[in-house]
C-alpha cells in the first residue's frame, strides 16, 4: 500500500440553505502535559491486570491515569508519595472511555461511551450528564473530551442515524454549572456510512476547533463570521477512518491523526494530517492502529500498536500484538502516550497489568531481531535479553542469552512445527521500558 501525501486547499461553509459547507484553516490547542511531582525513573504498577482501556491526563495540578475494569473507570492520581487511588465511577457497560481530562480544580472528568453507542455519559467529579440521543435510532460516535480556558470541559461528538444522516455537537459546561448543547452542523451533513468521530481542542486564546472523521474523510471545523467553517484535512477512495481521533497544536500548526481500515485491500494504517499554512496529509505508518499522538518541539510522535493476524498461525481471532514508539517497538499494548519537554510518558498493557513508564528523553528503537534469531541492543554493552515463543493466546518464555560488548545476540534455532512468533525483549535498566522486536511465523 502506498503512502501518498495530499496538498489541498478545499473549503466547506455551512449554509442553512444546505448544502454548502466552505473549508477554512484549523487550528488545535497543544496539550498540557507538565507534572506537579518529580517522577521516578522507572515502571510503575497502576493495575495487576487486563483493562479495557486507559487513558492518561496532566494538568498543574498532577497527573491522572484513568482505566476501565468491568463497568467502571478507576482513577489513580499521582503524588508525592506515587501512585495512589482517587475514586472510581461506574457507568453502564459495555462502554468504551472516550476521554479523561485532569481540571484545575484538582478534579478528573471522565467521558464514557457505550460500545454500542446508545449512550454518551459525561463525569466532572462532582455530576453526571447524559448526552441527548434526538432518536433509539441514533447512535453516538466516538467522542473526545477538553478542557476550555475556564477549566470547565467540553465534549464534541456526532449522531448517526442509520440513514447515514450526522449531526456534529459540541456540549459545554457553564459557569454556572449546566450543561449546554451547540449544533455545529445541520441537514446530516456530512452524510456517512458509519458513526463519525470527533475531537474538541481549546487554542490557548480560548478558541474551539473540532476535528470530525467519518466516511471517507476528515473535517477541522472553527467559528467565524457567525457560522461554522470546516477545512478538509484528508479524504480516501479506499480508506474508512474508524476508531477515536487524536488531535493537538504546537503554535500554529495544527496535528490531527487517527485509524484508516482499508477493507479487502490491505491492512490499517495511521493517517496524520499537519496543518500550518496549508493542509498535508498522508498515511504516517502502515500496518498499524493509533495508540497515541504527542507533539514536541522537533514535530509529531505516533503511538500505535501493531499486530500479527491470527490467520498467520493458521487460527482466528486475535493475532499477536506490540506497541511501536516513533518506530521503537515495546513489549505490550500502548494505551496512551504523551510528551513533557524532553521527558516521554507512556501508558502499557502488558501480559499480566497496566504500567506507567517514564523517559527523560524520547524513545528510540533499540532492539533488532532477524529471522536468523540473531539481532543487536542498541547502546547496550552487556547484560541479558528475554526470547518468548508466542502465539494467540500463549506466550512462553523461549530462552534467556546474553549480549555481546557490542550489544548483538544469538538466539539458538527454536524445534516445533506449529507456527510461532519470538519476541525479543530488553528491559532498560534506567527506565525499565520493556524494548521489544517481534518476528513473525
Amino acid at each position: 500500500m502506498s503512502a501518498p501525501t495530499h496538498d489541498k486547499r478545499r473549503y466547506v461553509k455551512l449554509s442553512r440553505k444546505w448544502p454548502g459547507r466552505r473549508l477554512a484553516p484549523l487550528a488545535l490547542a497543544s496539550v498540557a502535559l507538565g507534572l506537579a511531582t518529580a517522577e521516578p525513573v522507572r515502571a510503575e504498577l497502576l493495575y495487576p491486570g487486563q483493562v479495557a482501556g486507559a487513558k492518561f491526563a496532566a494538568g498543574s495540578a498532577g497527573a491522572t491515569v484513568g482505566f476501565v475494569v468491568g463497568a467502571r473507570v478507576e482513577l489513580r492520581t499521582r503524588g508525592a508519595a506515587g501512585w495512589a487511588s482517587s475514586g472510581a465511577i461506574a457507568f453502564r457497560g459495555p462502554f468504551a472511555l472516550d476521554g479523561l481530562a485532569r481540571l484545575p480544580s484538582g478534579r478528573s472528568a471522565v467521558l464514557a461511551r457505550a460500545q454500542d453507542g446508545s449512550w454518551l455519559e459525561l463525569w466532572d467529579g462532582r455530576r453526571r450528564w447524559s448526552l441527548r440521543r434526538d432518536s433509539v435510532q441514533a447512535r453516538f460516535g466516538p467522542a473526545g473530551l477538553a478542557v476550555d480556558k475556564a477549566g470547565r470541559p467540553v465534549v464534541a461528538y456526532a449522531l448517526w442515524f442509520p440513514t447515514r444522516r450526522t449531526f456534529l455537537r459540541v456540549a459545554r459546561v457553564t459557569v454556572n454549572g449546566k450543561l449546554t448543547v451547540k449544533g455545529l452542523t445541520r441537514d446530516g451533513f456530512p452524510p456517512s456510512a458509519a458513526p463519525p468521530a470527533a475531537a474538541p481542542v481549546v487554542l490557548g486564546s480560548g478558541e474551539l476547533r473540532v476535528v470530525e472523521t467519518y466516511v471517507p474523510a476528515g473535517i477541522e471545523w472553527r467559528f467565524e463570521k457567525g457560522d461554522w467553517w470546516g477545512k478538509l484535512l484528508h479524504s480516501s477512495a479506499r480508506g474508512v477512518p474508524v476508531g477515536p481521533i487524536a488531535a493537538a497544536a504546537s503554535g500554529s500548526t495544527v496535528y490531527a491523526a487517527w485509524t484508516e481500515a482499508f477493507p479487502a485491500v490491505a491492512p490499517p494504517a495511521i493517517v496524520l494530517a499537519t496543518r500550518a499554512d496549508r493542509v498535508r496529509s498522508g498515511v504516517a505508518l502502515e500496518d498499524a492502529v493509533l495508540g497515541g499522538l504527542a507533539v514536541t518541539s522537533t514535530g509529531p510522535e505516533l503511538a500505535a500498536n501493531r499486530c500479527v493476524p491470527a490467520a498467520a498461525f493458521g487460527l482466528e481471532g486475535n493475532g499477536v500484538c506490540g506497541g511501536l514508539i516513533t518506530g521503537a517497538g515495546v513489549d505490550g499494548i500502548v494505551a496512551d502516550y504523551a510528551a513533557a519537554a524532553s521527558a516521554r510518558r507512556l501508558l502499557l498493557q502488558t501480559a499480566d497489568s497496566l504500567q506507567w513508564f517514564s523517559s527523560p528523553t524520547p524513545l528510540s528503537p533499540r532492539v533488532t531481531f532477524a529471522p536468523d534469531f540473531t539481532g543487536r541492543v542498541e547502546g547496550a554493552s552487556g547484560g541479558e535479553i528475554a526470547i518468548y515463543r508466542e502465539r494467540p493466546g500463549e506466550r512462553t518464555l523461549f530462552s534467556t542469552v546474553p549480549l555481546s560488548a557490542d550489544g548483538t545476540f544469538t538466539v539458538p534455532a527454536p524445534a516445533g512445527a506449529a507456527a510461532a512468533a519470538y519476541r525479543a525483549v530488553y528491559t532498560d535498566p534506567g527506565t525499565g521500558i520493556p524494548h521489544a522486536a517481534l518476528v513473525g511465523p
